[in-house]
């Protein structure tokens, strides 16, 4: 390893210390928040789905939010704030409630999260493909935020 390289390598991993050190909004934690939710399918003639608890990773890095919903399969999404070529992304976070709503620009599929700030009341709707057809699942209940 050459004289110029050493130098190289030395500057890249004080830089990476730096950053580490100055800016700790650039990583974030996952918070998990429970919270039991209702389910309404509006063209199954108001087909109501039983309360179900959820667990959802949220995550929040600068101006950009996360949500992932794992289980169970009718309410599994990945929602987040960061648009790209595949999805159109917004963040819907304002004063009173954490957000946002992406939507599939090839299929159309939607889905969106926000909780509310101050009841941490989660609302939300979350499109699914059946049959040719699109069915959207509305959804809301009470959440237990840490």
């Amino acid at each position: 390893m050459g004289k110029a390289s050493f130098y190289f390598c030395r500057a890249v991993a004080w830089s990476v210390f730096l950053c580490l050190l100055c800016c700790p909004r650039a990583f974030s934690q996952t918070y998990l928040v429970h919270c039991d939710i209702d389910g309404v399918v509006p063209v199954l003639n108001g087909k109501v789905i039983t309360t179900t608890p959820i667990e959802m990773e949220v995550q929040v890095i600068g101006k950009n939010i996360y949500f992932l919903v794992k289980e169970p399969k009718i309410y599994a999404m990945r929602v987040n704030s960061i648009e790209t070529e595949k999805f159109l992304c917004t963040n819907l976070s304002n004063e009173y409630k954490i957000g946002a709503r992406i939507k599939d620009r090839a299929s159309g599929l939607q889905s969106e999260i926000t909780i509310d700030r101050k009841s941490a009341q989660v609302h939300g709707f979350h499109d699914l493909a059946l049959k040719k057809s699109t069915v959207r699942v509305n959804f809301e209940g009470p959440c237990v935020v840490p």
